[in-house]
């Protein structure tokens, strides 16, 4: 996965945001009855591994407006 963020703050703001979510270790209970389960333990592991990219010419997120 890729993600392309406006600046290099919002890129910063997002790697302490998934940091956050790695380090809270949420254990996912996989309810073979619920698809939707394994699809968030799937994005969960995407957003991990994903790939941080800053493009100038990209929407910002708002996420350095607070």
């Amino acid at each position: 996965m890729k993600i392309v963020v406006s600046s290099p703050k919002e890129k910063e703001l997002l790697i302490v945001l998934l940091r956050h979510l790695a380090d809270m270790d949420v254990d996912f209970f996989l309810d073979f009855e619920d698809p939707m389960s394994f699809k968030l333990e799937e994005i969960f592991e995407e957003l991990y591994e994903c790939h941080i990219d800053v493009d100038k010419s990209e929407e910002p997120l708002g996420l350095t407006d607070y």
